[in-house]
């Protein structure tokens, strides 16, 4: 169980500025704000290739940092006020973020989770190109998968060694987001931008493929995320012109489906995580800010409410629980991780935006290994994040 400390008082800032800000249909955030409280601070404190962590790469796209954010949503769009603050020096940084809270918050009583050790693992280069990882499993024996914006699969062993790696058949239409180990050891894979699963065998050779493009039982639009089963089913879900979670047997064939698109019990916006527990479905449904839970055979059961006093899921891109029943869940727009038990009370919460240490920017996924380390997909700062209780 991850150590709690206490109850802490922390500022959630919202420095308001110029909004120019669309979702992709990726669950991407793009476009530029600017703030104008930070306009001059930031051609003052513009410093280049600054590394943060003697064991972080420093990304090779250059990387905002989102120090305060605000959202208004409407369907499948979203406007967020970021300030563009560059690299920060290590010397200093303290009084610039105390510069830019001022004014901005709401107070919460969330406890923070406390660990030993923040390190990262290496995510290799292509070419000249630093990837970002994307997806996330570790199996029972803490092989982790990975999947990156190279359209590659990456397999390290619990020590973060890279042992071996492969390419998707296909990724000039774009890269795949969700990526599970079966029961009978091969590697299934959301193949998002070409509409389908494909499974791998272990050396990486492909197995077969399920799924074609449409909106019919067994098709896809966008499917971003993949889980099995005790009992060997597969769930997928999608982000298209379908916004549902479909099952499948092992074998790809169709059984049943929940869910479409909007904002009402059942319905979703953007099902980017998915997980099984006790013949329950928990699914993080990222746009509406929520979890909700079904019977695996499809039934709506309820929407995991967070208590007054907490700060609302932001963007909730991934969801895993363990062996005590607890959630985790990573939170893409807040940039951080969250821990609650099954009826929403928060056991603790950790990160915030930026680049450095104890932060993220824009995390997409997380897996929890044997011995309660957490790895997080660190996507908009190009490297996996390793959390040691």
């Amino acid at each position: 169980m991850i150590p709690v400390v206490g109850h802490q008082t922390s500022n959630v800032p919202q420095i308001s500025g110029s909004r120019n800000m669309q979702i992709d249909h990726r669950g991407r955030r793009t476009g530029k704000k600017t703030c104008a409280k930070t306009q001059d601070l930031e051609r003052r404190n513009e410093i280049r290739n600054q590394t943060v962590s003697r064991s972080a790469p420093d990304p090779t796209s250059e990387i905002n940092a989102q120090l305060c954010s605000g959202m208004s949503q409407e369907g499948n769009s979203a406007s967020n006020t970021l300030p563009a603050i560059r690299s920060l020096p290590l010397l200093g940084t303290g009084l610039l973020l105390g510069l830019l809270f001022v004014g901005c918050g709401e107070r919460t009583n969330d406890p923070e989770l406390s660990f030993t050790k923040f390190d990262t693992w290496k995510v290799p280069a292509a070419g000249r190109f630093l990837p970002a990882p994307r997806g996330l499993y570790a199996d029972e024996n803490d092989t982790v998968y990975v999947l990156d914006d190279a359209g590659r699969v990456l397999v390290y062993d619990k020590r973060g060694k890279l042992t071996r790696q492969w390419e998707m058949p296909e990724f000039a239409a774009g890269k795949p987001e969700g990526v599970w180990k079966l029961l009978d050891g091969r590697i299934a894979v959301a193949d998002t931008h070409y509409h389908r699963v494909v499974v791998f065998n272990d050396d990486g050779s492909v197995s077969h493929m399920f799924g074609t493009q449409g909106t019919g039982p067994g098709q896809f639009v966008f499917p971003v995320t993949i889980a099995q089963d005790p009992n060997g089913f597969i769930y997928v879900g999608e982000y298209g012109d379908r916004q549902r979670i479909q099952k499948f047997t092992l074998n790809g064939e169709y059984i049943t489906e929940f869910g479409q698109h909007g904002s009402k019990e059942g319905e979703f916006q953007r099902p980017s995580g998915v997980a099984w527990q006790d013949g329950l479905v928990y699914v993080v449904d990222a746009f509406n800010d929520r979890i909700q839970v079904f019977e695996d055979g499809g039934k709506f059961v309820r929407i995991i409410r967070l208590p007054e006093k907490s700060s609302p899921l932001e963007y909730p891109y991934d969801i895993r629980l363990d062996r005590n029943n607890q959630i985790y869940v990573i939170e893409n727009k807040a940039a951080r991780l969250t821990v609650m038990e099954l009826d929403g009370t928060i056991v603790g919460r950790y990160g915030r935006p930026g680049r450095g240490l104890d932060q993220f920017y824009q995390p997409w996924d997380l897996t929890i290994l044997s011995d309660g380390r957490i790895l997080i997909a660190d996507t908009g700062n190009h490297r996996l994040v390793e959390l040691t209780p």
